[in-house]
C-alpha cells in the first residue's frame, strides 16, 4: 500500500524514495494547466528512462530529465487524447510515492 508523499518534488533530503526505475510515482499537473496534462493526478511505476540520452537511469532531477511511466489504469489528457497505457513525463512533474508504514 502506498500513499502520497507531502514533498513537491522527488528529490529527497531525508533518504525517502528518489525518481528511479521502479520507483511507484504520481503526475501532478502543471500549474498552468494545458491540454497536455492528465486528467487528475494518475498513479503508475517508471518503467524505463524517457529519452535517449546518456544519463544514468538514476538522473539528476531537472526539467529535462523524463522519465517512462507505465499507468496502473489508462489514462487520458485533459482535452479528451487517450487512453494511453505508457507515457514520457518530464520528471518535474513526477513525485514518488512512499511506502504506508504499518
Amino acid at each position: 500500500m502506498w500513499k502520497r508523499s507531502s514533498k513537491d518534488d522527488g528529490r529527497t533530503t531525508d533518504g525517502g524514495p528518489g525518481l528511479g526505475v521502479g520507483v511507484q510515482v504520481y503526475v501532478r499537473e502543471n500549474e498552468a494547466p494545458t491540454s497536455e496534462d492528465w486528467t487528475g493526478e494518475p498513479t503508475g511505476v517508471i518503467v524505463a528512462p524517457g529519452d535517449r540520452s546518456l544519463r544514468n537511469v538514476y538522473g539528476p532531477i531537472d526539467g529535462l530529465t523524463t522519465w517512462t511511466v507505465s499507468f496502473f489504469e489508462p489514462q487520458h489528457r485533459r482535452d479528451g487524447r487517450g487512453p494511453y497505457e505508457r507515457a514520457v513525463i518530464p520528471s518535474f512533474l513526477l513525485v514518488a510515492e512512499e511506502p504506508l508504514v504499518d
